[in-house]
């Protein structure tokens, strides 16, 4: 009974591969030319891929400001996306600032820009903007900033003019009333001689033998045409023709040299003004 079981087992084993060999012969079994192709993802369907950010810093002595610009991928869409602006010095924050960007547009570039006014030392800084949507953090980039002096004056240098100058108003002062002195010395020196002028014998002296000082002073004062320098009979000074102080002197009191060097000889000293 055995036997007959495997015999009959091995010709049905026979006959199936006879037939399967039959249909190989006559392509019933058909090899498929083409592989199946992996399904196309749509560029709409991307909502994994990360935004594309750029952005540029500016520091300033009290200005802390970040512009760029930011694209999210494909058809996605949020309700808002927050900036977060953070300017380290090292591994300290120094300075933050925020920016709420609401339903940006998928797709396109959409501008942002963060400002925020305070005082900012120089130095080298660390620039960190992060985007964040509803569903967390989107997008976090860094640049390297600093920040340094100009130099710049915030103002013109000018000379200071010399009527407002207040040391040459001072020395003006300090000349006038010096020449005043001279003047009233000079004065009281006369009055002290008029009485002695009076009697006969002085006035005759004098009329014989006049002073050297006096016809030094009556030889100069016959150069008034040719006189470069002025002086008065009642000061030790001698001017300029346009120095304010020789147009105050009076015409029956003046005395002309020409050089400093006569005037010197004549016991005058040169003007702190005019500087003859």
């Amino acid at each position: 009974m055995e036997i007959k079981f495997f015999i009959k087992c091995g010709i049905t084993l026979l006959i199936f591969s006879i037939v399967l060999a039959l249909f190989c012969i006559a392509g019933c079994l058909e090899r498929p030319s083409e592989l199946p192709k992996a399904p196309v993802v749509s560029a709409d369907l991307r909502a994994d891929l990360p935004p594309e950010m750029d952005f540029d810093s500016e520091l300033r002595g009290d200005l802390f400001c970040v512009r760029g610009n930011i694209m999210l991928p494909g058809n996605s869409s949020l309700a808002y996306v927050l900036f977060n602006a953070t300017l380290c010095q090292g591994s300290v924050v120094q300075f933050d600032t925020k920016y709420l960007l609401i339903e940006p547009h998928p797709g396109e570039e959409n501008s942002f820009e963060i400002a925020k006014n305070v005082k900012i030392p120089e130095g080298e800084y660390t620039c960190i903007l992060e985007a964040e949507g509803p569903q967390g953090l989107l997008a976090r980039e860094s640049r390297v900033v600093s920040l340094v002096s100009e130099q710049k004056h915030a103002f013109e240098l000018i000379p200071w003019p010399e009527d407002l100058d207040p040391d040459n108003k001072l020395s003006s002062r300090e000349d006038e009333k010096a020449q005043s002195d001279e003047e009233s010395a000079v004065q009281n020196r006369q009055s002290e001689k008029d009485p002695q002028e009076k009697s006969p014998g002085a006035v005759t002296g004098e009329e014989k033998e006049p002073e050297s000082g006096e016809k030094s002073l009556q030889a100069s004062s016959s150069q008034e045409a040719e006189g470069k320098f002025v002086g008065s009979i009642t000061s030790k000074k001698y001017h300029r023709p346009d120095c304010r102080y020789a147009l105050k002197i009076k015409a029956d009191n003046r005395i002309y040299f020409l050089s400093g060097e006569d005037a010197e000889e004549q016991g005058y000293l040169p003007c702190k003004v005019c500087s003859p």
